[in-house]
């Protein structure tokens, strides 16, 4: 089934320490850079709806998984606002936007806990029928997995960000991105194949 470790409070990563692929242009951050008004409104269109997705998968709420991208798409703006034009031309939006979003998170962890309660996803993302008890089996376990594998599980299977898009929005090397999903993926397997009964008397030792 597709899904679609003790991590610093790390702040202004949207800034100076991001560069991906500075080669490939993207045209809306070009858009961005030549001042089209209505390139803002593209960029919170295209990217809010998979951000929200991720925030909800990090942070097991949709209310906070709401103020999180809310506060990410703030950090970005006033960071473009900031950045020269050729700057801005340069950069990879998703893995920019995803790297600001996690910066978010990690503040939302450090200042309010970790632990992630499972909240009612919106009926649009919620699958029907028979796949809806393995989706929401698998969320569980998505949230019992140690930090860093849960961040590199849902980049690369709920957002389906490449390795290296993994690495420019983590500061990961990709071999750690592709460690921790590895063995994120391990525990996720194992943790789907526990009895119910006994998930709960798992839980303590998945943190660590």
């Amino acid at each position: 089934m597709k899904l679609s470790g003790g991590l610093p409070c790390c702040t202004g990563m949207e800034s100076s320490s991001f560069t991906f692929r500075a080669d490939a242009r993207d045209p809306l951050a070009a858009r961005i850079a030549a001042g089209d008004p209505s390139a803002p409104e593209e960029l919170v269109r295209r990217y809010r709806t998979g951000l929200l997705r991720y925030a909800r998968a990090l942070l097991g709420s949709g209310v906070a998984a709401e103020d999180a991208v809310q506060a990410a798409f703030e950090r970005a703006f006033v960071a473009l606002g900031g950045y020269e034009a050729e700057r801005i031309a340069a950069l990879q939006l998703r893995p920019w936007l995803y790297r600001i979003t996690l910066n978010v998170v990690r503040n939302a962890w450090r200042s309010g806990g970790r632990e992630v309660v499972l909240a009612k996803p919106p009926e649009s993302e919620e699958p029907r029928g028979a796949d809806r008890a393995d989706w929401l089996a698998a969320l569980e376990a998505l949230g019992r997995l140690s930090e860093r594998q849960r961040v590199a599980v849902a980049l690369r299977y709920l957002e389906d960000l490449s390795y290296a898009e993994i690495s420019a929005a983590t500061g990961w090397p990709q071999s750690t991105c592709k460690t921790s999903v590895r063995r994120g993926l391990r525990r996720l397997g194992a943790l789907l194949c526990e009895e119910p009964g006994n998930r709960e008397k798992r839980g303590a030792e998945d943190e660590r």
